[in-house]
């Protein structure tokens, strides 16, 4: 998986649907090798919504 930071514009599916927007916030999750990123919220241009990065396909960082 990508790892995004706060401030990257991003494109990735999500249940079966593109998504686009650019990346408020993230937080971590922990796995038994340690913390990784657990998802990230994005901006959709005045609305937001979180995301959980197990459910995120084809994850790419756009030009800003």
């Amino acid at each position: 998986m990508l790892n995004v930071r706060e401030g990257d514009v991003v494109q990735f599916r999500y249940h079966d649907k593109v998504r686009k927007g650019t990346v408020e916030r993230t937080w971590p999750a922990y796995r038994k090798s340690g913390f990784r990123s657990g998802g990230f919220c994005l901006d959709h241009g005045g609305s937001y919504k979180s995301y959980s990065n197990s459910k995120v396909q084809y994850l790419s960082k756009l030009a800003s």
